[in-house]
């Protein structure tokens, strides 16, 4: 079970990882001069991570999509592969059936 997730999730890891770890502006070093460039920075870093978030967030969306496609189609498969073996079930009955009848019946021919 875990394998076939894995493989599910394994094209989307790398854009996780990429959104899970931003890349914000450097924070400059504390100066007198330099507060109000600061404050700038700090905005710059908030729109950044709101826009990771963003991102972040429509992948999750993408991502689960496809995982509810993907248990659509496997559930529809399972109902698939559950009417075969039940047809195959009978089919194997029926010909044990039949072999049963002919051995009964060979024996009989060769009682008489």
């Amino acid at each position: 079970m875990a394998a076939s997730w894995i493989t599910i999730v394994a094209p989307y890891l790398p854009e996780i990882i990429r959104l899970a770890r931003p890349m914000f502006t450097r924070t400059p070093v504390r100066d007198a001069n330099t507060e109000k460039l600061r404050l700038d920075v700090l905005n710059e870093q908030i729109a950044e991570l709101q826009n990771a978030a963003t991102q972040s967030a429509d992948s999750i969306k993408l991502l689960a999509t496809d995982m509810q496609k993907t248990i659509e189609v496997l559930q529809l498969g399972a109902e698939k592969l559950e009417r075969q073996s039940k047809r195959s079930e009978r089919l194997a009955l029926i010909a044990a059936t039949i072999a049963a009848l002919s051995f009964a019946l060979a024996v009989f021919a060769l009682v008489r």
